[in-house]
C-alpha cells in the first residue's frame, strides 16, 4: 500500500545574487578611468620630464666642451678721449697661479671649512648642502606663505648658498653673473662635467687661483700680496683664516675697505669650523683670532693722471654699475676728458695760484664743459692732489654774484624783462637786524635796467628782483637748471639768496650756465663715454642727448646780456678779463663776504668754463675778488681752448621780440635805431610808451 504523503513537498529555493545598482557600476568604471588616466598622465609627464632633463643635460654638457674661460681681469683702466691711459688700477689682468703644493696646508683646510667641508666626499653637487640651504632660504624668505617657494628660483634672494667648490669654480671661470634658475642648472651640469675630467685636487687648485678675494685681488697669490704683502707660502693661521672667509662677500668683508668687524666675525666663523672638523685645536683658534693683523698700507695704482677727474668718474661709474661691480674691477672706461683742455686747466690753475700766494691763496678749481657734445671736457679739483684730495669742483661753496644770472633768469621767466627798471639806492629790506645790502664799491647808480644791473653786478637791484620774484621761484629756477644742493625749504635763505648765499658746486653751476649757452637745452655732462667689460663687450654707452630745460628765448636773452661787454663797462671797464677780442663770450664773476671765495663763470657756444679760487678751509684771501682773481684763470683758459676754433655767435631763436629802448627809462626809444639799446623780449613782455613800473615805489625820485 502506497504511503500517503502527509503534506505536499515544497521545492528547495535557491537565492539569486542581487543585481548591482547601475549607478555603482557607472561610478566604479568612472573612477577606474580617472585613476588610469591620471596615472598615464603622470607617467607621461615623468617620461617627458626625463627626456627634457636628459636633453637639457646633454645640451649643456655639449656646450661645456666648447666653453671658453672668462678673462676675470680685476683691473680698471680709464682712457681719455684720445685713448691715452689716464688711470690703471693695481688689479690683475690674469691670476698669478700657484700649485696646490705651494699652498700652506692650513689654507687648504681653512678654505674647505669656510666653503665646502665635505668637498672630498661628495660629487659635483652636495645634496645635503642643497637641502639645508633650501630650508634656510625658505625660512628666511620675506614672502608670505607658499610664495616663499618663488625665491628659490631667484638666486639674488638666497640668504645661504648650497654651492660646492666645484660649482663656485664653474661660476667664476665659465658663467656670467646673471642670477637665474636656468644659470643654476647650467652651473650644476658644468660642475658634473668638470669633475669627470679633473681630480678634486686640481679643482681645489683652480679654485684658489681664480676666486675673487676683494680689493681687486684675483686668486690667493694676488690676495696674499695685496692684503699682507706676502707670498702665499708665508701666510700664518690668522692670515689664512681671514682670507679664506672673504670669497663669501669680498667687497663687504674686506678688512681694508669693507666692514672690519664683519671680516673678524667671518674669520672667527672659519676658525670655529676648523675646530669642529678637527683641523685645529681650540687653543690654536684663540691664538689666531687674537693675533693682530697688519695689512698692507696701500696698493699703488700703476698709472694715475688727472686724479680729480679720475675720482669724479669713479663715483659716476659706481652709480652706473654698482659699488661691488666696480670694486671687482675688470672694466675699461672710455672717458670724455680732452687731454689738451685738461692740461691747459691744470697749468693755469697752478700758475695763478702761485701768483696769488702772497695774497693768501692756496687753491683753485676748474670745470670745462663741451656744450656741443654735452660732456665733461676737463676738471681740476685742486692744484695739489697729494696735499688735499678734496675735490673743490664738487664741494659746496657760496657762489656770490655768480649766482645772479639765475635770479634774473627767474625774473624773465616770470614776466620781467631785460629793460625792467630796478632801484640801485639805499634800501632797507626789513628784518631784525635790518637787511641793507650795499654794492661792491659802496656807490649807488639810481634806477637801472636789468641788463645794466646784472652786467655791473649791482647788489641792491639783485635783492630787489629776488623780492619781486620770490625766493621760492629763484630756488625753483636753480633746481631746474640742475643745481641740487639747495635746501628743500629755500625760504630759510631769505633775500640773501639773490647775492649767492646758498652754497652750490662749481660743477653744477657750470652745468647751469651751459643751459644758457645751449639755448635752454640741458645735458648730464657725464665724464664717461662708454664702459667695456673684461670680455670686450660694450655694456654701457652714454647717450648724447639734450632736453629743453627752459624757454630757448629766455636763455638767449640771458646769454645776450652776459656777453654785452659795453653794458658792464660802467664798473668793470671795456677791457676786463671777461672780454675776448676775437669772439663773443658771456661771463659773470662772484665774490663772497670777506673774500673767502673768488669765482668766474662764462661760456661761448662751444664751451662753458667755471673757475673758483680760494682756500679749502675757507680762510679769507687778501681782498681777492672774482674779477681780480678767478677771472684771470678763466680768461686764459677760455682763450686757449678756443685757439683754432671757428668764431660762433649765440643762435637767436625764432619768436623773439626786438625793440630799441632808452636805457635810462626802460621804455621804447624815440628812434628804433642806434645809439639806443636793442633789447630782446619774450612775446608779450615788450614795453610800450605807457608802461609803468609800479612795482617800485618812488621810481622817479
Amino acid at each position: 500500500m502506497t504511503e500517503k504523503k502527509s503534506e505536499k513537498e515544497k521545492p528547495e529555493v535557491i537565492s539569486k545574487p542581487q543585481k548591482t545598482p547601475d549607478w555603482m557600476r557607472i561610478t566604479g568604471r568612472f573612477f577606474k578611468v580617472i585613476f588610469f588616466s591620471i596615472t598615464g598622465v603622470l607617467v607621461s609627464l615623468l617620461l617627458i620630464g626625463i627626456v627634457i632633463g636628459l636633453g637639457t643635460y646633454y645640451s649643456y654638457a655639449k656646450s661645456f666642451k666648447s666653453a671658453k674661460k672668462k678673462s676675470n681681469s680685476t683691473q680698471i683702466i680709464f682712457y681719455d678721449n684720445q685713448k691715452n691711459i689716464i688711470y690703471e688700477g693695481y688689479g690683475t689682468k690674469s691670476p698669478q697661479e700657484v700649485t696646490l703644493s705651494d699652498v700652506p696646508d692650513m689654507l687648504k683646510k681653512a678654505t674647505l671649512a669656510s666653503e665646502d667641508a665635505n668637498f672630498y666626499e661628495h660629487g659635483a653637487i652636495d645634496l645635503r648642502g642643497i637641502v639645508r640651504a633650501t630650508i634656510i632660504n625658505v625660512r628666511n624668505s620675506q614672502r608670505p606663505g607658499y610664495q616663499k617657494i618663488y625665491d628659490l628660483f631667484s638666486e639674488k634672494n638666497y640668504s645661504q648658498g648650497g654651492s660646492t667648490i666645484t660649482q663656485q669654480l664653474v661660476k667664476n671661470i665659465y658663467l656670467t653673473n646673471e642670477r637665474s634658475f636656468e644659470r643654476k642648472i647650467k652651473e650644476i651640469v658644468f660642475s658634473a662635467e668638470l669633475e669627470k675630467i679633473k681630480t678634486k685636487d686640481q679643482i681645489l687648485q683652480d679654485y684658489l687661483n681664480n676666486v675673487y678675494y676683494g680689493e681687486q685681488a684675483l686668486g690667493i697669490s694676488n690676495a696674499a700680496k695685496i692684503y699682507f704683502g706676502k707670498e702665499v707660502s708665508n701666510l700664518n693661521l690668522s692670515e689664512v683664516s681671514m682670507l679664506a672667509g672673504l670669497p663669501a662677500a669680498p667687497t663687504k668683508l674686506s678688512p681694508i675697505s669693507g666692514d672690519y668687524n664683519l671680516a673678524k666675525e667671518r674669520q672667527e666663523y672659519v676658525l670655529s669650523k676648523m675646530i669642529a672638523l678637527g683641523y685645529i685645536s681650540v687653543e690654536e683658534a684663540k691664538e689666531a683670532a687674537n693675533t693682530e693683523l697688519f695689512f698692507k698700507s696701500s696698493n699703488q695704482d700703476l698709472v694715475l693722471r688727472h686724479p680729480f677727474f679720475v675720482d669724479f668718474v669713479k663715483k659716476e661709474l659706481a652709480e652706473k654699475i654698482g659699488e661691488e661691480a666696480m670694486d671687482r674691477g675688470g672694466f675699461e672706461i672710455y672717458t670724455t676728458l680732452d687731454p689738451k683742455n685738461q692740461e691747459i686747466a691744470e697749468v693755469k690753475a697752478t700758475e695763478y695760484m702761485k701768483k696769488f700766494s702772497s695774497r693768501k691763496v692756496t687753491n683753485a678749481a676748474v670745470v670745462i664743459l663741451d656744450n656741443k657734445q654735452g660732456t665733461l671736457s676737463a676738471m681740476v679739483g685742486g692744484v695739489d692732489y697729494d696735499k688735499s684730495k678734496v675735490n673743490v669742483a664738487t664741494s659746496l661753496r657760496q657762489p656770490g654774484s655768480s649766482f645772479k644770472p639765475i635770479v634774473y633768469l627767474a625774473g624773465i621767466l616770470n614776466g620781467f624783462t631785460a629793460s625792467s627798471i630796478l632801484p640801485d639806492k639805499f634800501v632797507n629790506f626789513g628784518g631784525n637786524p635790518p637787511y641793507i645790502p650795499k654794492n661792491y664799491d659802496g656807490s649807488y647808480h639810481g634806477n637801472v635796467t636789468v641788463r645794466t644791473a646784472l652786467q655791473n653786478s649791482l647788489n641792491i637791484p639783485a635783492v630787489e628782483m629776488t623780492k619781486l620774484v620770490g625766493v621760492e621761484k629763484v630756488a625753483e629756477t636753480a633746481k631746474t637748471l640742475g643745481i641740487s644742493s639747495l635746501l628743500d625749504n629755500p625760504t630759510s635763505y631769505g633775500l640773501t639768496i639773490g647775492l649767492g648765499s646758498a652754497e652750490v658746486k662749481l660743477y653744477e653751476l657750470a652745468r647751469a650756465y651751459s643751459v644758457l649757452a645751449n639755448n635752454g637745452r640741458g645735458s648730464g655732462f657725464s665724464g664717461i663715454s662708454k664702459i667695456v667689460d673684461s670680455e670686450g663687450t660694450e655694456i654701457y654707452t652714454t647717450p648724447k642727448s639734450f632736453s629743453q630745460i627752459i624757454d630757448e628765448k629766455a636763455a638767449y636773452i640771458m646769454a645776450n646780456i652776459l656777453s654785452d661787454n659795453k653794458a658792464r663797462s660802467m664798473v668793470f671797464g671795456s677791457n676786463s678779463p671777461l672780454y675776448l677780442k676775437d669772439r663773443p663770450v658771456a661771463a659773470k664773476t662772484g665774490t663772497t663776504d670777506n673774500y673767502a671765495d673768488s669765482w668766474t663763470m662764462g661760456f661761448t657756444p662751444q664751451y662753458t668754463v667755471g673757475v673758483w679760487m680760494g682756500n679749502n678751509d675757507r680762510t679769507v684771501m687778501a681782498r681777492v675778488s672774482g674779477i681780480e682773481g678767478a677771472a684771470y684763470i678763466w680768461h686764459d683758459i677760455i682763450e686757449a681752448i678756443h685757439q683754432g676754433l671757428p668764431v660762433e655767435q649765440f643762435t637767436k631763436p625764432a619768436g623773439l621780440k626786438e625793440l630799441y629802448i632808452d636805457s635810462k627809462t626802460g621804455l621804447p626809444a624815440q628812434k628804433q635805431s642806434k645809439p639806443y639799446q636793442l633789447e630782446y623780449y619774450l612775446p608779450g613782455t615788450e614795453p610800450t610808451k605807457d608802461t609803468k613800473f609800479d612795482y617800485i615805489k618812488d621810481i622817479n625820485k
